[in-house]
């Protein structure tokens, strides 16, 4: 079939109408498109050509980015009164196409009179810096484009509302929109590129996130980085390809952190590049550039830079700077205990040393252990109401050193935008006794004057709330904390305990296993399998047929367990529940025991998961919002058992 092309130039400055003119629907399968078009746990994410930005047989696609931007143009126009004017910023990282694709968005909501703001002076826009910026500068919204940790085969589309946060209340009327675009053949105007007083490059909040940052770090948290420092402490920082060493740069000098140039911190693979340097990629397999996945950080160059000291400890970021994940050394007379507590330790030939790989857990485990160590130090602890929230697929040792200081413990759905809902829910509350509830159906009580000690998720995303709530540019709305996950926190406070650490000539894995022990915590190895439903870098008929064929094995798997936990919700009994999984048992495998507990994640249609606890372990099974793959999570104190456990339940007949 001959297909009708449309190339659209992002960068004209004229006007441009966009007619979705039948050869265009067709050729662009749109109406398939738009009908199974959603907004999942990050936002809109699909296949992209990273060759051709325009092409039909993808998608994500120039043409339906501007589909995207006349849906939420109209949404927000809306909300708008008479004569008000909106501002919206477009930002986004690396991957391929992103700054045209940053100046369709931005030119069909200026042809919306939407007055558009984009980053100034560098180009990439972290999604943490999006969501400050948007909040802070008092913006209807904003959108960032990222796919995150996906390969670069994939692009994304975050639109925020004016909280910064990922939008979520307005997910169905966009929805909606876009259907109704394409069934009504629609028009969209595109705005010149030099629309004046309409496009702007002004997007700069540099000054106000690090004054922000003040009420974060509290205590002697920076000091000890200049310290440090001043006795020989070196950082590597991996960006990945990503957008996160262009604002760095900019920031480290202003908290007072030694610039690149003076042998402090070095990066690697910091040249923005839109395939990510190919990192992430093995044998033909693109598992993306994913901090928290052995075929990023084994890959980089970490154990070179801390075996020929020019680094004691390497940081990883992900392209769009919300996810953070850290390789260091230890002496190799601590390996053994490392490793009988969970850590992932290398062994090095002829040294002292070996090297140490933690997962994100490992690393929210040990910075929440600082956070309430500094908070104690400064009496801060007791003077408010501090919590923790970690997603329902965190480790629950986080949850156990909270509890040994009375500190609630709220788990919510998988995706920061619930993360979000819960600070608006406690900004908002007009009873401070009322209980928020959590993921699975628990009601948790978190007192009067609430702040964010950890809010996090065991992908590598987190963010801290500091004492002083986050104001907007004109303090007439404080937020408890980002809305989005901030990498770039996340990072400046693991250099503040790295550098406390070294100044006490101690190891992290040394740091990492006194606590464990200190606080005798049970649930020491966590483990996430992601089964594949499908090749996503497949194109064409061969990508629907294995799509069709990997989501009907989803809807499969996750309807087992989904039923599961509403017999158990009504009435049948965790014996019989038992009885049932072991039923399906492959050859083999080890029989599960008695749960005593099993309770399906979210409620009505937005069920995403299962999640069982026994008495040694827990078990979560999801299907990923992100990526077409079922995430079965594991977690307990006996390593060999759970990972027994978990192949059972993954082996399941179903």
């Amino acid at each position: 079939m001959n297909s009708t092309r449309l190339v659209i130039p992002a960068f004209e400055n004229e006007w441009r109408d966009i007619v979705l003119t039948p050869e265009l629907v067709l050729s662009y399968s749109l109406e398939k498109w738009a009908e199974q078009f959603s907004l999942m746990t990050a936002g809109y994410r699909d296949q992209l050509n990273p060759d051709d930005a325009h092409d039909p047989g993808v998608a994500f696609n120039s043409l339906t980015v501007s589909i995207l931007g006349e849906a939420k143009a109209r949404v927000f126009e809306r909300k708008l009164n008479v004569g008000e004017s909106a501002h919206v910023h477009v930002g986004g990282e690396t991957r391929p196409h992103t700054q045209e694709f940053i100046a369709i968005l931005a030119r069909v909501y200026a042809a919306h009179r939407f007055i558009v703001h984009l980053r100034t002076p560098v180009h990439t826009t972290p999604i943490w810096y999006s969501s400050f910026g948007v909040f802070f500068k008092e913006y209807q919204s904003g959108d960032n484009l990222t796919a995150s940790h996906s390969p670069y085969f994939k692009g994304g589309w975050k639109p925020m509302d004016a909280a910064g946060k990922q939008l979520f209340e307005d997910e169905e009327d966009i929805i909606t929109e876009v259907r109704k675009i394409v069934a009504e053949r629609a028009c969209i105007r595109l705005a010149p590129w030099d629309f004046p007083g309409m496009i702007l490059a002004d997007f700069d909040v540099d000054d106000a996130y690090v004054n922000y940052q003040k009420s974060v770090f509290v205590g002697k948290s920076l000091s000890e980085i200049r310290r440090a420092a001043e006795a020989g402490f070196r950082c590597a920082i991996c960006t990945v390809g990503g957008s996160m060493k262009a604002t760095t740069e900019r920031l480290f000098p202003r908290l007072g952190i030694p610039p690149s140039g003076n042998g402090f911190i070095h990066y690697l693979y910091g040249e923005e590049d839109s395939r990510y340097h190919q990192l992430g990629v093995t044998e033909g397999i693109h598992s993306g550039p994913d901090p928290s996945k052995k075929e990023i950080y084994k890959n980089i160059g970490a154990q070179d830079s801390l075996l020929r000291n020019r680094a004691d400890i390497v940081f990883i970021w992900d392209p769009d700077g919300d996810r953070l994940n850290i390789v260091t050394t230890a002496l190799a007379s601590e390996a053994d205990r490392a490793r009988a507590l969970g850590l992932d330790v290398e062994a090095v030939s002829n040294s002292d040393k070996v090297i140490v790989y933690f997962k994100p857990n490992q690393l929210f485990f040990m910075l929440t252990a600082y956070r309430i160590g500094i908070l104690k130090e400064t009496g801060l602890l007791e003077a408010y109401d501090w919590f923790v929230t970690p997603s329902i697929s965190t480790s629950r040792a986080i949850s156990e050193l909270a509890a040994k200081e009375c500190i609630p413990v709220v788990q919510v759905r998988v995706g920061f935008k619930y993360v979000g809902t819960l600070s608006e829910w406690l900004e908002n509350r007009e009873d401070p006794e009322m209980p928020y509830v959590n993921a699975v159906g628990d009601r948790i009580r978190i007192g009067g004057k609430p702040r964010a000690l950890m809010m996090c998720e065991e992908s590598g995303g987190a963010v801290f709330g500091g004492t002083e709530l986050l104001m907007n540019q004109s303090r007439s709305k404080g937020l408890l904390a980002l809305r989005e996950k901030d990498g770039m926190q996340i990072g400046l406070m693991t250099i503040c305990l790295a550098a406390e650490i070294f100044n006490s000539h101690r190891t992290f894995a040394d740091y990492y296993c006194d606590h464990i022990e200190k606080n005798d915590i049970k649930y020491r190895f966590f483990i996430r399998k992601d089964i594949i439903l499908y090749d996503e870098s497949l194109t064409g008929k061969a990508r629907r047929e294995a799509q069709i064929e990997g989501e009907r094995r989803s809807r499969r798997t996750m309807e087992f367990f989904n039923l599961l936990a509403k017999k158990a919700s009504t009435g049948t009994s965790l014996s019989e529940i038992q009885r049932t999984m072991n039923s399906r048992l492959a050859p083999g495998d080890k029989e599960l025991p008695v749960p005593i507990r099993i309770s399906n994640v979210g409620q009505g249609k937005q069920i995403e998961g299962t999640w069982i606890d026994f008495i040694d372990f827990w078990f979560l099974i999801r299907a990923s919002g992100t990526d077409a793959l079922l995430r079965y999570y594991i977690e307990g104190k006996d390593e060999r058992a759970i990972v027994a456990f978990q192949q059972a339940l993954i082996n399941l007949k179903i």
